[in-house]
């Protein structure tokens, strides 16, 4: 895109980052989302804490399991215990204009908490645990979720190797699109991608919302 005008912040960056990002070509939505940033972080020494992010995260995309906001943080923030100006641009950047390719990279690195190039089925139990609604006893949920993962497996792992690799998973997304996000949202909802865009160019009913958020931090 086009370089819009930049803040002295802004101009920290190499051309580079800031010809990768996919924001609009007059600069509002990187300028905005640099106020927002630096509101989110008057307390903190211009970086954005574990603690806000995950606030962020979960008012404006609806992004709420705390494992995959957490995995999310680590991956941005390389390890760090706090994420810089840049680090969220690039955040934000990829959770509304990631690419099907990009997405599928990275919501795969999500899951992929061994960092091994496959997902297990441990790391698997550890997303859906938690989402699964069991009446009865933990261990009989436990072993139904073993059951469910055991099907999924089925459908995923093409090379019937005992693991899901990243070419098992994107073939099988490329099959059904559905199953993109299947073991947690990771990245936001069409809906939720419009509001955040919609706010960032000047809805003002959405801005307002957004305000009373920031000052209530």
């Amino acid at each position: 895109m086009p370089l819009p005008r930049l803040s002295s912040e802004q101009k920290k960056f190499d051309r580079t980052f800031l010809s990768s990002l996919n924001f609009d070509e007059s600069g509002i939505e990187i300028n905005r989302l640099t106020l927002i940033f630096n509101k989110l972080c008057t307390t903190n020494n211009n970086q954005l804490t574990r603690e806000y992010f995950r606030d962020f995260l979960s008012t404006l995309f609806d992004l709420n399991d705390e494992t995959i906001v957490e995995r999310l943080f680590i991956l941005i923030g390389q390890g760090e215990k706090t994420l810089s100006l840049k680090q969220f641009l690039y955040s934000i950047n990829l959770l509304l204009y990631a690419s099907y390719d990009e997405q599928i990279k990275f919501i795969f690195r999500i899951y992929d908490v061994s960092a091994d190039g496959n997902l297990q089925r441990e790391e698997l139990f550890t997303f859906l645990r938690k989402d699964l609604l069991i009446i009865n006893e933990k261990e009989d949920g436990d072993m139904i979720l073993h059951e469910f993962i055991t099907l999924l497996f089925k459908k995923f792992d093409k090379d019937h190797d005992g693991v899901i690799s990243f070419d098992d998973y994107k073939r099988t997304c490329q099959e059904n699109s559905t199953l993109m996000q299947c073991f947690g949202q990771v990245l936001p909802r069409l809906f939720r991608k419009h509001m955040v865009k919609s706010m960032l160019n000047g809805n003002i009913s959405i801005i307002s919302k957004k305000e009373k958020y920031l000052n209530e931090k």
